[in-house]
């Protein structure tokens, strides 16, 4: 007979037992989750206190930093105190170690001690006060400046004076130098006079004739200018003071001296003033030695007549005319082969008419290889320069000239 059993209970009860199995799984679990907020909750505490540490620490050390500033910049009022009656009273009381004091007979404290006392700083002496006429002193050198005005030009003249050391009272060297712009457009520098020592005679001119000459000047110029440098010891020379090398001296005499050229004349150039009248050839050279600006002359024999000049580029022959130029630009000179006429008209091909003076018009036809003759309109001052030549007639009023050598 089948018989069927009621299992409910049974059930009921086994399910029960495994709840109750699993209480502690479920308590442990939860502890679990409680310690892990708390070690949270524990962790941001602490990352809020060390921020809010930092934060009054930076605003401490703000304030230390502009409390020291202050007490820096604003001088500590002064204390009232009364004299005492003992000197021995009221005096600090010595912190530093025996061993660390300085001895009294000078000698450096040992190295390595860090609360060494410290030497009080070494007082530098005062400047001496500015002097406008000498403002700059470098390496002991000491410089005395001049402007002057010669020869029409402004000169910066600048001395130099060298000191062995800067307690010394007195320079050993001294130098004065100038500086010019050259031709080419590059500014140079000429040394004018060296004075080796304070009591010996001065030297000069320094720099070469060629650099002189390219900003002008010549070795009388450089003199002059030299003579007029400003000295510490408030010395003066006058040009012919200085001593030159006999080289230098030669050199200078042979630029001095006058060559001539009989039957030759030199174009332009001519001095303000000239002609002088009614003098001798002898007389022309000695007043054209004398003066300084003197370079070259032409001597009219027939109507005697002295044209000094400050400068010759082209002779032209002429039989009454006797010529006579300085050594210093007798390189320069050129002999032209212009043949001249008078009231004569050459006839050809004109290739430049300009107004102009009948020296201009010479020299520039003998300095233009182009130019084979021109033709001179004395009454209108016009110059005509031409480039072949044909023939010549007579016209009144118009000077001519050919060269010798046209092809």
């Amino acid at each position: 007979m089948l018989v069927r059993h009621n299992t409910k209970l049974l059930e009921q009860a086994i399910d029960l037992q495994v709840k109750r199995s699993a209480i502690p799984t479920l308590q442990a679990e939860a502890a679990a989750h409680d310690m892990i907020a708390r070690a949270n909750a524990f962790r941001r505490m602490a990352t809020g206190a060390a921020i809010a540490v930092a934060a009054v620490g930076i605003g401490v050390g703000v304030w230390l930093v502009f409390d020291r500033d202050r007490s820096v910049n604003q001088p500590e009022p002064p204390i009232a105190q009364k004299e005492p009656s003992n000197p021995n009273e009221n005096q600090p009381k010595e912190t530093k170690k025996p061993e660390d004091r300085i001895p009294r007979d000078g000698a450096i404290a040992e190295e390595g001690k860090t609360d060494r006392p410290k030497s009080p700083p070494n007082e530098q002496p005062p400047l001496p006060p500015a002097d406008p006429a000498n403002p700059d002193t470098f390496d002991f050198v000491k410089f005395a400046n001049r402007q002057v005005t010669y020869a029409g030009s402004t000169w910066q003249l600048e001395s130099g004076h060298h000191f062995d050391s800067e307690k010394d009272p007195t320079w050993d060297t001294a130098w004065c130098y100038t500086r010019g712009l050259a031709n080419t457009g590059v500014e140079v520098q000429v040394r004018l006079v060296n004075r080796p020592s304070p009591t010996s005679m001065p030297q000069a001119p320094v720099s070469s004739i060629e650099t002189l000459a390219s900003v002008g000047l010549d070795d009388n110029s450089a003199r002059e200018l030299a003579s007029r440098c400003l000295w510490l010891d408030e010395a003066s020379f006058a040009p012919s003071d200085f001593n030159m090398d006999q080289e230098r001296k030669d050199a200078a005499t042979a630029a001095e001296q006058l060559f001539v050229q009989d039957g030759w004349d030199a174009m332009g150039n001519d001095l303000p003033g000239m002609p002088a009248w009614n003098v001798s050839l002898e007389q022309c050279q000695a007043q054209c030695e004398a003066d300084r600006s003197c370079l070259a002359l032409t001597y009219d024999k027939k109507h005697a007549a002295c044209f000094m000049k400050d400068n010759a580029s082209i002779l032209v022959r002429n039989p009454d005319a006797v010529m006579a130029a300085k050594g210093a630009i007798k390189a320069n000179l050129q002999y032209s082969s212009l043949v001249f006429a008078k009231d004569t008209v050459v006839i050809g091909a004109a290739y430049a008419n300009v107004r102009s003076s009948y020296a201009d018009c010479v020299v520039a036809c003998a300095a233009d290889q182009r130019c084979l003759g021109f033709n001179f309109d004395g009454p209108n001052k016009m110059c005509a320069m031409l480039d072949s030549v044909t023939s010549s007639s007579p016209f009144k009023g118009v000077m001519s000239s050919v060269k010798a050598t046209r092809s």
